[in-house]
């Protein structure tokens, strides 16, 4: 499916119920908000349904004025002509997911890098060893908002 409104159109009409949000962002971004209980559920519809197998990304934001952070997925079709930001949001006291490597194995990389800097678990993941800190860090998350970062020599 090319066309990023049909793409919006259907994907509402057909499982609206399991997301939070669906909406274009900006002219070629689909942004898909899903609920926590349908996170893998939905990301298999992406790719299985609508063709999105080229996961190009994925990191999490801190949003700690809300007490929360969001986990996002940037991902393309080779048959559409937009990306979906797939996101799921999660309080800042409950940080673990499943992993989304069962759907995309090419995450691996992005949600030990996330693992690391922001302090998200997933679960299922068969390799979450150190990938950019040392293994024996025990500074916090670099990349939360609230880090207060000491110093390393």
């Amino acid at each position: 499916m090319s066309n990023l409104s049909d793409f919006i159109s259907s994907f509402e009409e057909n499982y609206g119920k399991l997301v939070e949000s669906v909406e274009i962002f900006e002219e070629t971004r689909a942004s898909i908000i899903a609920k926590r209980g349908s996170y893998i559920e939905i990301a298999e519809i992406l790719r299985d349904e609508y063709g999105f197998v080229i996961p190009i990304a994925g990191g999490a934001i801190d949003y700690p004025e809300e007490n929360r952070m969001e986990m996002n997925y940037y991902l393309d079709s080779p048959d559409s002509d937009f990306i979906v930001i797939y996101r799921v949001h999660l309080a800042r006291d409950d940080l673990v997911l499943p992993t989304m490597t069962t759907v995309w194995e090419a995450m691996s990389f992005h949600e030990r890098e996330t693992k690391e800097m922001f302090g998200i678990d997933f679960e299922g993941h068969e390799n979450m060893v150190a990938l950019l800190l040392p293994p024996d860090w025990k500074g916090g998350y670099p990349l939360r908002k609230d880090f207060k970062g000491e110093g390393v020599e």
